[in-house]
């Protein structure tokens, strides 16, 4: 089984990265091979809304983006991280989605996914609002929502975990939340 994390927080050592890596531990642990990317590492354009995608079925803007696409193709199990930034996904994360169009057909119905891999995705986020609030005023809500619109169309099953009011990472503090992660890697 092959596990790919991908981190779109620009934030490395704390808590979206930490959830990530707790949920790949436990996939490793199971005998995954488990590999974490971080996007804010890579060189990924926006789309150019070109459409040459849906008649290629491969982006034609050249960057790292195909090399990530290429890992998400082999991963059974994926992992996707992005903190909550302006109740949505960070700007590397939305990049990704967007340039992930070429992953897809477009027909008359939505999306059609063009592979078959992962079957598996766990998103997680984290924000920094307090809960209940975080919820309640669409602040984490619309991040994983984000999320959770692009990943569907992978016909994946999906596994979340949102962790609200966390700003600094503290392996103390934050080790139920690990445990949280964990469990989802180790139960997917």
């Amino acid at each position: 089984m092959n596990a790919l994390g991908i981190v779109a927080g620009p934030r490395k050592g704390q808590v979206t990265d930490n959830l990530v890596g707790s949920a790949l531990k436990a996939l490793s642990d199971r005998g995954a091979a488990a590999e974490k990317i971080y996007l804010v590492d890579l060189s990924i354009k926006p789309c150019m809304a070109c459409f040459a995608c849906q008649r290629t079925g491969q982006c034609v803007v050249k960057d790292d983006f195909q090399s990530v696409v290429d890992k998400v193709r082999r991963a059974d199990v994926l992992v996707f991280g992005s903190p909550t930034y302006f109740s949505n996904v960070t700007s590397s994360a939305k990049v990704f989605i967007d340039r992930g169009y070429s992953m897809f057909k477009e027909n008359p119905f939505g999306l059609t996914y063009l592979y078959t891999n992962p079957k598996k995705v766990i998103l997680i986020t984290s924000c920094g609002a307090p809960f209940p609030f975080s919820h309640l005023l669409g602040i984490s809500t619309g991040c994983m929502r984000a999320m959770k619109v692009f990943f569907k169309y992978t016909r994946a099953g999906i596994k979340t975990l949102t962790a609200a009011s966390v700003k600094d990472f503290d392996p103390k503090t934050h080790a139920k939340l690990l445990r949280r992660a964990y469990d989802l890697g180790r139960t997917i």
